[in-house]
């Protein structure tokens, strides 16, 4: 141990039910916050899962940071490499350049400084709390030794001590939209005629095109309230469920903070960040899911004549703006140049099948460009002690960069709201741009291929407009944001604001926060039909109010929407046809039939027949899932958007891509009546764990899945098998998906919750608290959370007090 420490830390490993401290419960102070000490007690209960009480919020921040460095800081210290924009200097260039590409969007960006000013104007309680979680992190290393971190990166160099402004600069990184596709601003580059223009790592900018296009409905999550009318308990009930990586760092943290008298709050928030994201206090449980908002739009800028750097701007022509970033490069002499350019609107892109060109170029705005704000808003939502407080804070702030908020309350009320950041357009210019829809105009593709917004840079008449009481300027004012206040239920699978309670639609708001009275996606679809008043799929029970174990039920009951619409009509056309030809080969069909009758329409572990469904459905563009075509007959009607589109359309496509699954399986050498159970894993420090739960795409509630996602540590992907969209070697490896899974129930005695992280909460891959949870989630073995004193007391494994000089 460091003889020079100036720590007084006592930590003691103890038996289970052994009693943690008492702690101090007088009222915290102002004097509090100039104490010449930090002081904070980790209790550590089953599941490794941290209670962390402290007189004050700089000690509360020092526990954290500190506890929160025992069990991710590898995941954290990268994460604050990247925030700083130093990637490169210490891991290269990257596979397609990535490190070095995201390197000079931050540092074009200037998050680095405007992250740093803005924490410098923030409130002293809210800095000095910040500056407490630095100090509790920069600690645990002094402690143990960089050498001596039990995980993934120990001795690595770019693990080092942090600033304040390093955590708010992460915070920052995640808020703002150009982190998130900065292949495609890294790339654009003004036309030239003599010489080839490079391509800036294609591979990258293809999958920001399609994250740009999906990332909604793809990296979502469901949420549900449910109101006093809806319970058994008269009281709210809650499920969190968001989808997120199962690796990296942007994984969850389980974690109780508590300021006697100030704060009781408990939930999880993204590595890095102190606080509670989602979560709930003695009076208020919400959560979030990915907002189906247009945090980003799009100017079509008009460029002059010869002059590719040049646009016209009403009656004017305006220079675009550059900047040449030095990036410091590992086994680089020197740094290496690159330059971003700019409009005023924002950053020039490169948008596959659009690109830069001598008449033409896009620039991205970003209504979360200023956001400094997520942290300090989601403190207030944690203090809240009423719901009405609770809003307040959202209208406060505004500050929530890209998710909505679904909140249900002790006296039961549920509430809704797109507190999401999008910009704020006229009447005119929204009229404008539905014009341009109905034309063959830029913005129209765009916005029927990708969901992008494309305005036309040249007017001025597309400016965002300036609201007094907007908190980020240019952006819509809180009073205009999608709200609802019930007191049955609302609802958010990633579609828009629309369809929040079925029986009860909401009213049309800006096209950015958007779609309005649309099709639906299958998830949504199904999370009306567990949710809806008449509960029509019954798991609330006769009297069709939900308890917690009731909602928990649905919510694993892994039901497929697309499976209830359509293996009825499969199994009937392939059983009146035996056999089809693909490609000059004559295909029997009778086993696949044989196996999807096994299928019991759900993604369960012993869920028959459901790799053969999923390869299946999977060969049809994702699109048919909303819309007329070869996979579905009924359009869409307004008036039943829960059960349409429906009805199998094309008999002779949907059996011969039949076929062309049980071709697939075969190859992989997989039964045709696979299930879940013997095709879905985890791989996780060394163990392979089977996995329930479908695919967005299969209107599956539970969604599971894998993507690819920028991180250091080991991610089991497995090699494509030919033929199928998901199935690799591996099967199908889960690295996305169910994350921090909550059921909450508000009762006569307090909050009463149970929970999964799903990857555990160790980011250790040696640690037992690196798959413990994963095989509880396997099994649906839902585990208590501890949030009473009492609880607490006996379940506690292990308590530390670490303090340190201010």
């Amino acid at each position: 141990m460091n003889k020079n420490r100036l720590i007084a830390l006592s930590a003691s490993i103890i038996l289970l039910g052994c009693q943690a401290q008492e702690a101090d419960v007088s009222e915290p102070t102002d004097k509090q916050v100039t104490m010449a000490e930090y002081s904070a007690q980790i209790v550590r209960t089953s599941h490794r899962i941290a209670h962390i009480t402290a007189d004050d919020y700089p000690s509360l921040g020092f526990g954290e940071g500190f506890a929160a460095a025992e069990d991710h800081v590898c995941n954290i210290a990268h994460g604050i490499v990247v925030a700083r924009g130093e990637r490169s200097k210490y891991h290269g260039m990257g596979d397609k350049k990535q490190h070095f590409i995201s390197d000079v969007v931050v540092q074009a960006l200037e998050i680095p400084s405007r992250a740093a000013d803005a924490f410098h104007r923030e409130e002293d309680t809210f800095k000095n709390w910040v500056i407490g979680y630095a100090k509790g992190y920069n600690h645990y290393l002094e402690e143990t030794g960089i050498e001596n971190i039990g995980s993934w990166c120990a001795g690595a160099e770019w693990v080092k001590p942090i600033t304040a402004e390093d955590v708010y600069r992460r915070a920052l990184t995640l808020a703002n939209s150009g982190t998130k596709v900065p292949g495609m601003i890294a790339s654009a580059k003004p036309p030239q005629k003599t010489e080839k223009v490079e391509k800036t790592a294609t591979l990258m900018v293809d999958l920001e095109d399609e994250l740009l296009r999906l990332e909604h409905r793809y990296l979502g999550s469901n949420a549900w309230a449910f109101g006093k009318d809806r319970t058994e308990t008269k009281r709210g009930l809650l499920l969190a469920n968001p989808h997120y990586p199962w690796s990296g760092t942007n994984r969850f943290w389980e974690k109780h903070l508590t300021i006697p008298g100030k704060l009781n709050a408990y939930g999880v928030h993204l590595l890095g960040s102190p606080g509670v994201g989602i979560g709930f206090n003695e009076h208020i449980a919400w959560s979030h899911t990915v907002s189906d908002s247009e945090r980003t739009v799009f100017y079509q800028l008009k460029l002059v004549e010869g002059n590719p750097t040049q646009y016209h701007y009403e009656d004017e022509v305006r220079s675009m703006t550059s900047k040449t970033l030095q990036i410091e490069v590992a086994g680089q002499e020197a740094p290496v140049a690159h330059t971003v350019w700019f409009s005023h609107y924002g950053p020039i892109v490169n948008i596959p099948g659009v690109g830069w060109t001598d008449k033409m170029a896009l620039s991205m705005r970003d209504a979360n460009l200023a956001n400094y704000s997520m942290l300090a808003q989601w403190k207030d939502m944690a203090e809240a002690q009423s719901m009405d407080e609770f809003i307040a804070a959202h209208e406060r702030w505004s500050a929530m960069p890209w998710v909505n908020t679904m909140a249900t309350s002790m006296d039961g009320r549920a509430v809704y709201l797109d507190n999401s950041n999008v910009g704020h357009m006229s009447y005119e210019a929204i009229s404008l741009w539905k014009a341009s829809l109905k034309e063959r105009t830029l913005a129209a593709g765009m916005y029927a291929k990708r969901n992008l917004v494309v305005l036309d840079g040249s007017d001025a008449r597309f400016e965002w407009l300036e609201d007094p009481t907007a908190t980020i300027a240019g952006n819509v004012p809180f009073a205009q944001k999608p709200f609802q206040d019930r007191t049955d239920y609302i609802f958010n699978a990633n579609d828009s604001y629309w369809l929040t309670n079925v029986s009860e639609p909401m009213a049309e708001h800006s096209p950015l926060y958007g779609p309005y009275a649309s099709s639906r996606t299958l998830r949504t679809r199904m999370n009306a039909l567990l949710v809806a008043n008449e509960d029509p799929m019954g798991y609330a029970g006769e009297d069709k109010l939900f308890s917690k174990a009731e909602m928990q039920n649905a919510i694993f009951a892994n039901d497929s929407s697309a499976a209830q619409l359509l293996v009825p009509a499969l199994i009937d056309a392939c059983t009146k046809t035996s056999a089809v030809t693909v490609d000059g080969t004559e295909i029997n069909l009778s086993s696949a039939c044989a196996a999807l009758k096994e299928f019991d329409l759900k993604f369960n572990l012993d869920s028959k027949g459901s790799a053969l469904f999923r390869e299946w459905l999977t060969l049809y563009p994702y699109a048919e899932t909303m819309n007329p075509g070869a996979l579905f007959s009924v359009p869409f009607d307004v008036n039943d958007p829960v059960n349409t589109p429906n009805s199998l359309a094309d008999t002779t496509t949907a059996l011969q891509n039949l076929a062309k699954a049980m071709n697939t399986l075969n190859t992989a050498g997989i039964a045709l009546n696979a299930s879940m159970g013997d095709t879905q894993f985890a791989y996780r420090g060394g163990e392979i764990i089977t996995i329930h739960g479908g695919k967005h795409v299969e209107g599956v509630a539970n969604v599971i899945g894998q993507r690819v996602y920028d991180t250091l540590a080991f991610q089991e992907r497995g090699k494509a098998v030919e033929g199928s969209k998901f199935l690799k070697d591996k099967g199908y490896p889960i690295t996305y998906g169910t994350s921090f899974i909550m059921a909450l129930s508000f009762t006569d005695n307090g909050p009463v919750g149970e929970a999964f992280m799903t990857y555990s909460q160790s980011g250790d891959p040696t640690s037992p608290f690196f798959t413990d949870q994963t095989k509880l989630f396997s099994e649906k073995a839902w585990r208590p959370i501890l949030y009473r004193d009492e609880d607490i007391k006996a379940n506690t494994l292990s308590t530390m007090t670490v303090s340190a000089p201010k």
